[in-house]
């Protein structure tokens, strides 16, 4: 069964291996602070259609009484904390209330606050101290039908702790093997079922050497919440990730960009602070879309965009309709100036009606002259409120335009140029033109997804 683990170790399109939450290169040695690395260029999160998790209620599980004393009594307040604060407001943003990249209607689902219990002490049928994750999957599930943990529900995600000395393995998609504190930090799985089951997997990073690439030597529970975090903000935003086989449901948020991944990994290792309950936290920064950056949380008077759907063709000479969705993130942003001023060579972008307020939708017509180069471009956009400024990005795949688009192959008008220097006829049918097309199609196609857009 695939899971679905945090920082990409992986091509771009297709989910052949695990993503796991990797680790800093153990060969740096000690740090002193957690990373403060740039995020990756064009860094965005495009919405492919699966579940998020509205109202997450977080099971604090402990492998056993030998986890530590401090992770039993901090993590089950961390998690009441920071899934009711500013930090989990903002991802509002990532409703599902919109169509997904392929033009079809998302699960309509709202990100709001969350929930969790006291801390389970569970024991483990499983006793030794070198486990994979389909014998952790397995414990879950015993532990649910012996009714030691609650019974899962679409909002459920089981916290799992272990203690010091415990070597977690999963196959890593290329025949060899990932392991704790070696190759990864952490992950999030998703078991298949109804309702299925997401869970986290989060090694002790206090000591064992995984402080030495899970944070800094000495960070105690700072490396765990910070870990913590990381994995319980990703199940929220791509809850069946575990799942997904290609960029389409059961997908949720995600990047296909390079090793981008999901919304932590590619701000991952990045520290922030945030205060909630009263009590300062250690926490991953987290990818914002429309911030455009690794953030805590949002601005006092804020707001998000969103395009539903985010892609469309658009044949040269002609032009598409995107919907821009617009929300207030936190309080009252006011009026919300829209801006075309991120299209390139051959793009033109307009808006009806060109200025709104947060929660209304407006029509971005994306224009296309016969200039534009064929095959895949980003376009963004900006909406300003006051001293608040947020952008959304979109694609458009060019046909019938000039030849090197995207791949530089050279097409020429009357094609589509689909990477790699692949040509395909405009209109051609795989049916009517046999295997030959369709291979080249599929081709093509993987290595335009592969391609990191500019």
């Amino acid at each position: 069964m695939r899971i679905a683990v945090a920082a990409a170790l992986l091509p771009t399109a297709l989910f052949a291996a695990p993503h796991l939450q990797k680790m800093r290169a153990q060969s740096e040695g000690a740090i002193s602070q957690f990373s403060s690395a740039a995020a990756p260029a064009n860094a965005y999160l495009f919405y492919y259609g699966g579940h998020v998790i509205s109202n997450v209620k977080v099971v604090p599980v402990m492998w056993g009484s030998n986890v530590p004393s401090d992770v039993q009594t901090t993590m089950p307040n961390f998690y009441a904390a920071v899934t009711n604060s500013t930090f989990w407001s903002f991802l509002a943003e990532y409703d599902t209330n919109i169509l997904d990249y392929g033009g079809q209607q998302g699960t309509n689902q709202h990100i709001g606050t969350g929930t969790a219990t006291k801390a389970i002490v569970i024991t483990p049928s499983i006793t030794s101290t070198s486990i994979t994750d389909a014998q952790i999957q397995s414990e879950i599930q015993h532990q649910i039908s012996i009714g030691k943990l609650p019974a899962p529900d679409a909002n459920t995600y089981y916290a799992v702790h272990y203690p010091a000395g415990m070597s977690i393995s999963l196959p890593d998609g290329s025949g060899g093997t990932a392991t704790s504190c070696q190759q990864f930090c952490a992950y999030h799985g998703t078991i298949a079922g109804s309702p299925e089951i997401f869970y986290g997997t989060l090694p002790n990073v206090t000591t064992d050497g995984c402080e030495l690439g899970c944070g800094p030597i000495g960070g105690g529970i700072n490396n765990v919440t910070m870990v913590s975090s990381h994995e319980l903000i990703e199940a929220t935003t791509d809850a069946e990730v575990g799942l997904a086989t290609d960029n389409a449901p059961p997908l949720a948020w995600y990047d296909p960009q390079g090793n981008d991944g999901e919304i932590a990994d590619i701000c991952n290792a990045t520290a922030g602070t945030i205060t909630a309950n009263n009590q300062s936290w250690t926490v991953q920064q987290i990818w914002s879309n429309s911030q455009n950056a690794c953030v805590t949380g949002p601005a006092s008077n804020d707001f998000a965009l969103e395009l539903s759907p985010s892609t469309h063709p658009i044949a040269a000479g002609s032009s598409a309709t995107y919907t821009v969705v617009s929300k207030a993130i936190a309080g009252s942003p006011g009026s919300i100036a829209l801006v075309a001023d991120g299209m390139p060579a051959g793009f033109t972008g307009t808006f009806s009606p060109s200025t709104i307020s947060a929660g209304q939708t407006a029509t971005l017509t994306v224009s296309v002259d016969s200039s534009a180069a064929n095959g895949e471009d980003y376009f963004s956009f900006h909406g300003n409120a006051g001293s608040v400024s947020r952008a959304a990005k979109g694609t458009a795949t060019v046909s019938g335009g000039n030849g090197g688009g995207g791949g530089g192959g050279g097409c020429p008008p009357g094609t589509i140029d689909l990477g790699g220097g692949i040509c395909l006829p405009t209109g051609c049918s795989t049916s009517s033109n046999g295997l030959a097309w369709a291979g080249a199609a599929f081709v093509g196609l993987m290595l335009a997804l592969r391609r990191r857009r500019s």
